[in-house]
């Protein structure tokens, strides 16, 4: 996959543009994912993470025992049992819950083989405090690793009794039976433990069997029973599996109906939200979905980020196939018109510093939305923004932006909107005269226009350019490029140079030399940067009176990718001003998802402060953001 699908396509990971899938991270048991304060994705060796921040942490923490006996269950899952040991001793001595620290420690002892230690923890704890599900469930274990499984089967009952909804415990005592004859036993092992007081664990096993047997009167009974056992919130794992097979035998309703009105994010998190999410995608209820989606969101975890942005794109692709129809040809096609920098549009403080123009300066518009496809429709495309439709606007977007900043010329992009759709992406290029009459219906006309054609039939992209004198409808000069799609940035920027070097040639616009500010991002970021372009195009029509239809997804991926823009670029100043000015945009619609980000605003703009002309602005743009 290249770098352009990893930008341009929400569903991919967009935290590490520099992660080639034949190195991918992800896939080597020897690394760990973390996450910087930006939320951006990271990984490190799992010897690193122990060194610089495991070791760290516990030392840290060492006397709070809730943070304290977070960081040893993460340190046990990754295999660093005989590291914090001395730690989980220490909050055996500490904690105010003794239950938990005895069996973190029990499990510590026993991961490292120490078996007489963990029983005499676990021993310890039943003489002080009296019998809990929990600790016997591993004293049983100990049993079990010495080889006595009668004295592990009769401790592990005793432990269901005391406490009949573990879940470790509960499968252990399924598995056992399991083994020994068979998966109806399993099933009347299930419904033993059922018969317990306060048993709803079981009845979710037996509810599964009974939907795998088509009863489903039968199931909904029994996990309306196990709702009513629990005090609120309802357990995680309870809606969990309730949600995951009702849905796995198509009982759509059910799960909206027994589960939604449970449903807290801050308590179910990503895996109970996920299955109301595709319960409510599945049954058209995009409206429900996306308000789950944004309650998600809200949560603040980037671990939860490239699921979440996979839900955003999958409710706008789904809403948009569910109109189902063509665009009738008689659709109304409007063309916004965006002078210079995108940026600088809109009461935008940085217009400012655009250099000045004459009154007489020369005009151009630059036209785009225009990409061959493999399969070619002649009118414009009701779809979801795909690479094709996106590049076909930041083209227009970059180059409207360049010749006002490097040249004495007038430069207005237009990009054309089908009334009660959204943005129009047509499927062929349209002669000369055609685009000459389109850049004439601009509220001021220009004096030449340039057409922009995506072909992106093959594999390999070709991008075209053309220069046209609109006094004479006349072609005058033309350029263009070839392009892999991992190296769209950068041949972007060739493009853009060649197209204004002919129109230097061609016309009598001079070049001017670019204020020292201005630099686009660097190599592989140039790609991002023109993404972010596009993205804030989408973002600022949606503020627009005379617009109709359309729609906005992807909203925090899209604050979310400025944001790591600006934090790999931290001395440009024209990353940050896309930012600042995204964010200005956002406000209007979404203030609600713009105030998750003022902390992480904050904290790039005090950790890596701009030392330019521009740093003033910026802060009275971001003061105007937040504080108002």
């Amino acid at each position: 996959m290249g770098l352009f699908d990893k930008l341009f396509n929400k569903k991919t990971k967009q935290q590490n543009p520099k992660k080639s899938p034949e190195k991918d991270p992800s896939k080597d048991p020897n690394m760990i994912r973390v996450f910087d304060k930006y939320g951006r994705e990271l990984y490190i060796t799992k010897q690193q993470w122990r060194d610089s921040v495991l070791l760290g942490n516990l030392k840290n923490k060492k006397d709070e025992p809730e943070e304290l006996y977070n960081i040893l269950v993460g340190a046990l899952q990754d295999g660093f049992a005989n590291d914090i040991i001395p730690y989980a001793e220490h909050l055996c001595q500490i904690d105010t819950i003794p239950s938990r620290a005895a069996t973190i420690l029990g499990i510590v002892y026993m991961e490292v083989n120490r078996l007489d230690d963990a029983q005499r923890v676990l021993e310890e704890y039943i003489a002080n405090h009296g019998e809990e599900g929990v600790i016997l469930t591993n004293l049983a274990k100990v049993h079990s690793n010495r080889g006595n499984e009668t004295l592990a089967e009769s401790t592990l009952w005793r432990a269901l009794e005391l406490d009949p909804n573990q879940d470790n415990g509960l499968q252990w005592f399924a598995t056992i039976h399991n083994d020994r004859e068979g998966k109806s036993a399993m099933i009347d092992a299930f419904r033993r433990v059922a018969e317990l007081p306060k048993s709803w664990r079981a009845r979710l096993w037996i509810a599964r069997e009974e939907l795998e047997s088509n009863n489903l009167i039968s199931a909904k009974k029994l996990y309306k029973e196990a709702i009513s056992l629990c005090d609120n919130p309802i357990p995680a794992d309870l809606l969990m599996q309730m949600t995951g097979d009702l849905g796995n035998n198509g009982h759509l309703d059910e799960i909206i109906s027994l589960a939604e009105p449970y449903f807290d994010p801050s308590f179910h998190g990503l895996q109970v939200g996920n299955n109301l999410i595709k319960a409510n995608l599945d049954l058209s209820n995009f409206d429900n979905a996306k308000i789950i989606l944004d309650a998600l969101y809200t949560q603040n975890r980037p671990d939860w980020q490239e699921t979440l942005s996979f839900w955003d794109t999958e409710i706008a692709k789904v809403r948009l196939s569910s109109q189902n129809k063509a665009i009738p040809d008689q659709h109304s096609c409007s063309l916004v018109s965006i002078e210079g920098p995108l940026w600088a549009r809109d009461g935008s403080l940085f217009s400012s510093v655009l250099p000045k123009k004459h009154s007489q300066a020369t005009r151009f518009a630059i036209i785009g939305s225009t990409a061959l496809l493999s399969e070619e429709d002649k009118r414009p495309n009701l779809r979801l923004s795909d690479p094709p439709g996106r590049l076909s606007r930041a083209i227009p977007l970059f180059l409207a932006e360049q010749l006002c900043i490097r040249s004495d010329s007038v430069a207005t992009a237009l990009i054309p909107w089908i009334q009660d759709t959204g943005f129009a992406l047509f499927g062929r290029p349209y002669n000369d005269q055609d685009l000459c009459a389109l850049a004439e219906k601009n509220e001021i006309p220009p004096d030449y226009s340039v057409s922009i054609v995506l072909d992106a039939v093959k594999p390999i992209w070709k991008i075209n350019a053309y220069l046209l004198d609109q006094k004479n409808k006349l072609r005058l000069a033309e350029t263009s490029i070839e392009t892999s799609t991992n190296n769209l940035g950068p041949s972007t920027e060739l493009l853009i140079n060649n197209i204004i070097q002919l129109i230097i040639k061609h016309t009598n616009t001079n070049e001017i030399t670019c204020p020292s500010w201005y630099q686009v991002p660097a190599e592989e970021w140039s790609s991002d940067y023109l993404l972010r372009l596009e993205q804030q195009l989408a973002v600022a029509c949606m503020n627009l009176d005379f617009l109709k239809g359309g729609d906005l997804s992807g909203e925090h991926e899209i604050l979310n990718g400025c944001l790591w823009l600006c934090k790999s670029q931290p001395d440009n100043s024209l990353a940050r001003i896309i930012l600042v000015q995204m964010l200005c945009q956002m406000k209007k619609i979404r203030p609600n998802i713009v105030i998750e980000y003022k902390d992480k605003v904050i904290d790039l703009h005090h950790e890596h402060p701009l030392k330019t002309d521009l740093s003033e602005l910026i802060e009275k743009t971001l003061t105007g953001v937040f504080e108002s």
